[in-house]
């Protein structure tokens, strides 16, 4: 297991509400057809001589757990319940539970983000939801790991990224190890546009010559600076996804556990007016983008180099981030755009109703916003942990997040959405 992957503990749920006749048999086998393409879903972890290793194709079939009852107490435990519950090593890292009802289903879908990241998670839920109504086989593909990004990769800066993991190491090793545990308590929030708000943004984006991602993520700027003062992050952080023919090893319909990222300064002028700012920073993001793909494989084997610290210098490192950063993660705030997802072929007789996707780190604090496009709504994910921001501050983010959207659409009239809120009140 690589470095990264041994440092990337956490959980990523997707809860999706159906509408339509689910059946049992057929929802094994087409189970069993996403295991048998993905590697890393047919893989165990083992441990020797303090090392975690991957031992591949040997997993048993990822289990399925069948709960009757999808009212909103029992999708509330049961989601909970997969978020915060650690995948052993001896199973496989990817788990299925069916919430059973008459009227409509929720299917929770976890896995751990060492082997598949968001985007990675959306490819088995479509494959998933393909295989309930077509039998057609799935190609298995080879592992892919680190390795096979960094490759022969030398662009002359090894010796550099060397020193630079031997000073981190260096810091690794003097880092006090602490029993005590982080004390963490999230906060979950889930609101939506509406279809005429989220179409009007999008047609006026697109009139602007600016991306969805970079209009919200402008927004979100201006709505950090108006409410959140002290705790304002120093920067905005976004992830990369590294498919999409960027990476040659890396084809769309993959399991990896993610990408590079680009971050931009989380204060950011809107003057003269907002759309001029956004396409200044949409040219910077989008040479960000092409730059941060470029220096994947050099990030790669830098964090190759590093020795993973224990769990208990990781637990020391977050007391340090929460001692010297405002925001205590670090000063950073993460956002993730997955886009406009379509996850039933024309054909489906199922019918997805709602998605909801949850986050939880075993290892650090989590901070971010997540944006969705499903059923021409735009959806957002807030997941903080109430250290970094406290519930009445994550809902004035969310409401000026919100207002900031609607003025720069110039609708004096625009209604906001109200959040449709699951709380995670889990220490």
């Amino acid at each position: 297991m690589s470095t990264i992957e041994r440092m990337i503990d956490g959980n990523v749920v997707f809860a999706l509400s159906l509408a339509g006749e689910l059946d049992e048999p057929r929802l094994r086998a087409a189970l069993d057809r996403v295991q048998g393409k993905h590697p890393a879903l047919r893989m165990l972890i083992r441990e020797q001589a303090g090392e975690l290793l991957y031992e591949m194709d040997c997993a048993p079939p990822v289990p399925i757990r069948i709960v009757e009852g999808a009212d909103h107490d029992t999708l509330a435990r049961e989601w909970r319940h997969e978020a915060y519950t650690p995948f052993v090593h001896d199973l496989p890292q990817l788990r299925l539970t069916w919430l059973r009802s008459d009227e409509e289903h929720e299917l929770l879908v976890a896995a751990t983000h060492r082997i598949c990241d968001g985007m990675s998670q959306l490819t088995i839920v479509r494959e998933l939801l393909d295989g309930l109504h077509s039998e057609q086989a799935l190609v298995p593909y080879q592992a892919i790991a680190p390795a096979d990004v960094i490759g022969d990769f030398d662009d002359g800066k090894r010796w550099k990224r060397r020193a630079a993991a031997w000073l981190v190491n260096a810091v690794f090793a003097l880092l006090p190890p602490t029993r005590r545990p982080v004390d963490k308590h999230e906060i979950h929030i889930h609101w939506s546009l509406g279809t005429e708000f989220t179409e009007g943004l999008r047609q006026r984006c697109k009139a602007e010559s600016v991306s969805l991602h970079t209009a919200l993520l402008l927004a979100l700027s201006q709505a950090q600076q108006a409410t959140l003062q002290r705790k304002m992050p120093d920067w905005i952080e976004s992830p990369i996804d590294a498919r999409r023919e960027r990476l040659s090893m890396l084809k769309s319909d993959m399991l990896f556990f993610g990408g590079g990222s680009f971050k931009v300064p989380a204060r950011q002028s809107v003057a003269p007016d907002f759309w001029t700012a956004a396409r200044e920073l949409n040219r910077t993001i989008l040479a960000q983008v092409a730059q941060g793909i470029d220096d994947i494989p050099g990030k790669y084997q830098f964090c190759e180099m590093i020795r993973p610290p224990s769990a208990a210098k990781i637990r020391s490192l977050v007391r340090l981030g929460d001692a010297i950063s405002r925001n205590r993660n670090w000063n950073l705030f993460s956002f993730s755009n997955l886009g406009n997802i379509r996850l039933l072929q024309a054909d489906s007789p199922l019918r997805v109703r709602r998605l909801r996707i949850y986050v939880h780190s075993f290892a650090s604090r989590v901070l971010g916003v997540i944006a969705y496009t499903l059923n021409d709504e735009l959806n957002f994910i807030y997941t903080g942990d109430d250290q970094c921001l406290s519930r009445a501050e994550a809902d004035a983010l969310r409401v000026a997040f919100m207002a900031e959207l609607a003025a720069c659409l110039s609708r004096t009239d625009a209604v906001l959405p109200a959040a449709t809120t699951l709380d995670a009140e889990v220490a």
